[in-house]
This record gives C-alpha cells, sequence and structure tokens, in this order.
C-alpha cells in the first residue's frame, strides 16, 4: 500500500513537472535562404540540414523570408525585390508566386511584407515605376494584398496608398491591421488600407534624445511575437559635448497588444544590427561583429563576445537557451544564451551566400 502511494505520488510529480517545462528547442526548425536560388531548412538540435531546396526563377537573388503561421511555408522575397514566393517546407514545392512588376511598370519590394496570422492573406509594400519608352515616371508607393490560395499567378485583391521610406511591415496578432516600419511607425487597416495611427520614431518625444537612426530589415518576432530593434540617437548629458553622447536604446513593439518601448542601455560602443528578445523577455541578444546581451529588466549591456566574422541575423530556441546567427557568409552559429559561449557551427553545403536572408525559428 505503502509503495502504490508512492509510486502514485512520484507520477504525479513527474506529470506536474513536465506541464511546466519549457518549450524543448529540440523541436525548433531554422530557416535561412542564400544565393543564387537556396532555402535550407535546419534541424536545431542535431545541427544538420534536412532539407535544401531550390526556389525556381529566384534571379540569384533571395531576401526577407516569412514563415505562414502554421510554420508550413516560407514566403521568401526573390528575383530582385520583384517576386514573392511560397516554398512547401516539407516537400520544396512552390505553390504560391506573386510577380510584382508587370510590362511598363515594374515593382520593387524593400523587405516589407508579411502574412496575416490567419495565414490567408500577404500584404506587401511595393514601390512601382512606370516604365517608358524614353523615361522612368516614379510611382506613389503602396500597399497590395494577396490571397495566399491564389496559386502561381497571384494578382492583388486590393491596393491602397501607402507612405514613402517603408523597410518593415508586421501583421498584428488580432489580424485587422499591420505595422509599417519607417521613418514613423504607421498603423493600417488590413481590410481597406486606413490609417489607423502614427506614432514618432524619427520624431519621438524623448527629452535630451536626437531624432533616431535604425535599421530595421529583418522580421523576427518569434518566440515572443515582440518586434525588437536597436535604435541610435545622441543622448544630452551633464559634461557631454553640444552634440550629446552616442547612444543605443532597444526599441520593442509587441504585435498583441501594440505597446511600443524605447530603453537606452549603452552608449554606443558597437554597431548592432538585428536583435530578438528572449522568451522571458528579461533579455535580448544583437548581432553584428559582436553578440550582445542586453538587460531589457534594468536597461543595461549584460554581456559581449567577438565573433568569427560578421553575422546580420539573430534569433533564439523556443526555450531561450540558445541564440542562433546567420544572414551572412554560409554558416549558422549556435551560441548558448546564458554565457555566450560558442557551441556549434554550421557550414551550409556548397557554402553559399546568406546575404541579407532572414534567419527564421518554426517550433514544432
Amino acid at each position: 500500500m505503502i509503495l502504490k502511494v508512492f509510486v502514485s505520488a512520484l507520477l504525479l510529480a513527474l506529470l506536474a513537472g513536465c506541464s511546466r517545462a519549457p518549450a524543448n528547442r529540440s523541436s525548433d526548425l531554422l530557416i535561412t535562404g542564400a544565393k543564387p536560388d537556396r532555402l535550407f531548412v535546419i534541424d536545431a538540435s542535431t545541427r544538420t540540414v534536412r532539407s535544401d531546396f531550390h526556389i525556381p526563377d529566384a534571379n540569384d537573388s533571395v531576401g526577407a523570408i516569412v514563415p505562414s503561421p502554421d510554420g508550413k511555408i516560407a514566403y521568401v522575397l526573390v528575383n530582385r525585390m520583384e517576386s514573392i514566393v511560397g516554398i512547401d517546407l516539407a516537400s520544396g514545392k512552390e505553390v504560391f508566386r506573386a510577380d510584382l512588376s508587370s510590362p511598363g511598370e515594374r515593382v520593387k519590394c524593400m523587405f516589407a511584407f508579411d502574412v496575416t496570422p490567419d495565414g490567408r492573406e500577404l500584404i506587401v509594400y511595393e514601390l512601382p515605376t512606370k516604365l517608358g519608352a524614353d523615361e522612368y515616371l516614379v510611382e506613389e508607393p503602396r500597399f497590395a494584398v494577396f490571397s495566399t490560395a491564389a496559386g502561381l499567378k497571384a494578382q492583388p485583391l486590393r491596393q491602397f496608398p501607402a507612405p514613402r521610406r517603408v523597410h518593415l511591415l508586421l501583421a498584428k496578432k488580432d489580424g485587422a491591421s499591420f505595422y509599417a516600419f519607417g521613418f514613423e511607425l504607421f498603423e493600417y487597416a488590413v481590410a481597406d488600407g486606413r490609417l489607423i495611427a502614427q506614432r514618432g520614431i524619427r520624431s519621438w518625444e524623448r527629452p535630451g534624445h536626437s531624432i533616431p537612426d535604425l535599421l530595421a530589415i529583418w522580421p523576427v518576432t518569434e518566440p515572443t511575437g515582440v518586434f525588437a530593434s536597436p535604435v541610435y540617437s545622441n543622448v544630452s548629458a551633464p559634461g557631454a559635448p553640444p552634440e550629446g553622447v552616442p547612444t543605443t536604446s532597444l526599441m520593442t513593439l509587441d504585435l498583441k497588444t501594440g505597446h511600443l518601448d524605447y530603453r537606452d542601455f549603452e552608449p554606443t560602443a558597437a554597431l548592432i544590427f538585428s536583435t530578438v528578445l528572449s522568451p522571458a523577455r528579461a533579455e535580448a541578444f544583437g548581432v553584428y561583429a559582436q553578440l550582445t546581451k542586453i538587460d531589457t529588466a534594468h536597461g543595461a549591456l549584460a554581456k559581449r563576445v567577438n565573433l568569427d566574422h560578421t553575422f546580420y541575423a539573430v534569433n533564439i530556441s523556443s526555450d531561450g537557451q540558445e541564440v542562433y546567427l546567420g544572414g551572412a557568409m554560409c554558416d549558422v552559429a549556435f551560441y548558448d544564451a546564458a554565457t555566450l559561449n560558442k557551441k556549434a557551427n554550421l557550414r551550409l553545403p556548397a557554402c553559399p551566400d546568406q546575404v541579407l536572408s532572414s534567419l527564421r525559428v518554426i517550433h514544432r
């Protein structure tokens, strides 16, 4: 009887422990792209390439990557920023294609597109130019919305005007609106393009801070649903020169609540291209020539280590224990999130250049 009670208690304890366990990174898949036409699926637990796909008509250009909400399709900017294709990650088959340009009009998308949370529509920021016989006419930017079920010859369901200088689109979690990042932060309705709100980036209201600068072209929001980006400005301080002290801040935007926050964390000492927020949200990680850990709770630099070479893109495991680096040259690096010690390095087959490709994480 005593043994039965002990075994029952032990089983209950084990089950309770399992219910509290964090997400296991062993089921994380990394998605990255590389020139001229490659899309890679990497098993994070084994550090191996699970799939190596060739994208049709990529035209020596592979850019931003946006996974579908169910993690089954990767939408990839190709063809010198003039086409977006959907690749089935199980088979490598092309299941969607939107060629933005047409005879007489060249259309570019500068990294800015996203999929709605229900997976049914793709929102694209378009920069059109009319091609005349003896001149090019720069037209007004626009948003175009496509059905993801439209197949390989997708045409816009609707279009509406857009501002200039947009370089990133992020769909809000409620599916009703999306954010457009540029010199300012805009929020638009998905249904009709109505401007809902405009908040400052270059016109922010932070006492003692100059107009900021940022390079936000990596659309990473996993695993938290919060977008993060480094922001640079000059900050007035006692004894500082008239132009102020160059300072690095972390900008975060919660795609569920819409909360926008800026937090200074160091006088600028190293360039950071992209950042990602940890699952616990107490830390963020940034990358370029160094890997940087940021204490978001206290607004302070926590740690920094030098890298073998520059990396443009950073992401993090679903359990927050490993940091993934990619987006440049032909390797993906794995670092311990606690110590910033290097754990592994994966060289992609044939060593293709990732250029500015996004590094995305799909958890299964």
